[in-house]
């Protein structure tokens, strides 16, 4: 009888392993969220700073463009916080939207300030 018993997985230890996996991933997921909103947020001060510095033609329409892109990445980073504080399944679906309006900032950034993202 208790060697029926050792093949068949204890039911209350599956749901942990299972919620521990999900947890990783999920944890992996807000990792790379605020890994993403950080190097926006360097590269844009950085691009900053280096306007500032110069003098050109057509300066205070970059500076404004930088300054508007540094708006979005503070948004960005203030969504990020609110959706860590928030449980299942509203916090799941703040995720989400937050990674699409990185990738669409992404994009913004690239052709704006003539980079490339990975």
């Amino acid at each position: 009888m208790r060697s029926n018993q050792a093949n068949i997985g204890d039911p209350q230890r599956e749901p942990r392993i299972q919620s521990q996996s999900l947890l990783g991933a999920e944890s992996s997921l807000e990792n790379d969220l605020e890994n993403r909103i950080s190097n926006l947020d360097t590269l844009v001060d950085s691009t900053y700073s280096a306007l500032d510095h110069e003098s050109f033609p057509g300066k205070p329409h970059a500076l404004d463009l930088v300054n508007d892109l540094r708006v979005k990445i503070k948004a960005s980073q203030n969504l990020f916080r609110v959706a860590k504080l928030l449980s299942e399944p509203a916090r799941e679906s703040m995720f989400s939207k937050l990674h699409h309006s990185l990738n669409d900032l992404e994009e913004v950034v690239a052709s704006e300030l003539g980079v490339k993202m990975n």
